[in-house]
């Protein structure tokens, strides 16, 4: 490759609290989020198929990054394109893919080191050999990329798993050939191109009065965090956990997807369950991710010489997720170990709802958004993180979950939903 070719890096966005690649917003997420959320739905798959979507939406967002990024720079060689996508993979922290011997046509792609299948091994341990491997992210991403390095239409290409680092395999690897359509128009796929930053707002972030936290300061040296992939591994390992900056619309089109499998399979009444499961996932990823930040050198280093009372602990966290691309998330009411009312604009969530799907639910569908603002308050007012070290395992979890003191989403203002302009979310104990 040529040492002037432009990689593909991005911006980070402040009158939208998004960091932009090529079109797509990227968030921060960690392999407790990624592998749970991907369990979740996959225990649905006795009565669901939903294999299919986890890689075709990887596919469509990947697919339409990259062939917009290359249309703006257009004299990259075959070499040149490969490289990119490689050196894109593992700077996100998804691992590392060698592409080299891909042609238009396929070939085999071998990943030494690679995000879901590490993750989904330090989470849940070894998994069983007569599963699918669990890379189906990395899947997409492939298939995407490669259409995209070779300029063809969507939907050319699929990518099947062969070997997986969950399964106790040294490598990942993945084998890529023509998609068979089920259609008598050949040209014809399900797939569709990402909304990419979809319905975004513009806003400005606001310092609270009642607080010791500084709110810009924290965003300011958090979006200057040299965050990428390590040169020998492709992964990021920081604040306690392996972090990935991950499609904002991944999660979005795989959970939105679900719900409407959920809907065709079972009616509107199948929606709150889906529901249900999404905003655990946002849950679990709170307490980990949350909890792991709340733990680390970095909030010690830097957040915590900043907290003078417990309440503190609420606005240092909001403060960090002000950095991670989610969105504004603004405090408009907090009650210690009572309750939390949190003001969202622009989330990533409804910003891909309303531009990606065509009709309007009365479900709503922060599901993220929903789980983290909860797992805010249990951590701060239900754990003993904010005195002493607390390990954050499944035993521990399963303590918070069944005490009364549980904090939950009581009153809900959807963006979609109410048509509302932003997302407002109150979160209160369930005893009160």
């Amino acid at each position: 490759m040529q040492q002037t070719t432009q990689l593909l890096r991005g911006n980070y966005q402040y009158d939208r609290n998004a960091y932009i690649a090529a079109g797509e917003p990227m968030i921060f997420h960690c392999h407790h989020y990624n592998v749970y959320l991907q369990a979740v739905i996959e225990d649905t798959s006795s009565y669901l198929n939903v294999y299919p979507m986890l890689s075709d939406s990887a596919q469509e967002i990947v697919y339409t990054q990259f062939s917009n990024f290359f249309k703006e720079n257009q004299d990259l060689s075959v070499e040149d394109k490969k490289y990119i996508c490689q050196d894109y993979f593992s700077f996100c922290g998804f691992g590392i893919i060698d592409l080299t011997n891909l042609t238009e046509e396929g070939g085999k792609v071998i990943a030494p080191f690679e995000h879901y299948g590490i993750g989904w091994k330090t989470k849940f341990g070894l998994r069983e050999k007569n599963k699918k491997g669990v890379a189906f992210f990395a899947a997409g991403y492939i298939a995407g990329a490669t259409e995209a390095i070779f300029d063809l239409p969507l939907g050319t290409l699929c990518t099947e798993q062969k070997e997986c680092i969950s399964q106790g395999d040294t490598k990942s690897s993945f084998e890529v050939f023509f998609r068979k359509n089920n259609t008598e128009d050949e040209n014809h796929t399900d797939l569709v191109a990402s909304p990419q930053e979809g319905k975004y707002q513009t806003y400005q972030l606001k310092q609270p009065s009642n607080t010791t936290i500084d709110y810009e300061g924290i965003r300011q040296a958090l979006t200057n965090m040299d965050l990428q992939g390590d040169s020998q591994t492709g992964l990021i390992d920081a604040f306690g956990v392996l972090l990935t900056r991950m499609y904002a619309n991944y999660y979005c089109l795989i959970s939105y997807k679900l719900l409407r499998l959920f809907e065709d399979e079972m009616g509107k009444d199948g929606l709150p369950l889906a529901a249900e499961l999404l905003t655990e996932a946002g849950h679990v990823c709170a307490y980990n991710t949350f909890g792991g930040v709340m733990q680390s050198t970095e909030w010690n280093a830097m957040i915590k010489p900043m907290i003078e009372k417990k309440h503190d602990w609420v606005h240092g966290i909001t403060a960090v997720v002000n950095a991670f691309g989610w969105g504004f998330w603004e405090i408009e009411e907090l009650e210690p170990n009572q309750k939390l009312k949190m003001k969202i604009v622009s989330g990533y969530e409804p910003n891909n709802y309303l531009a990606h799907f065509d009709s309007h639910t009365d479900l709503p569908i922060s599901f993220l958004a929903s789980g983290g603002i909860a797992g805010i308050m249990n951590l701060v007012y239900n754990t003993s993180l904010t005195e002493d070290f607390i390990t954050l395992d499944e035993s521990e979890y399963k303590k918070l979950i069944q005490k009364p003191s549980l904090f939950q989403a009581q009153k809900y203002i959807c963006r979609v939903k109410e048509h509302s302009q932003f997302d407002q979310i109150t979160v209160s104990s369930i005893a009160s």
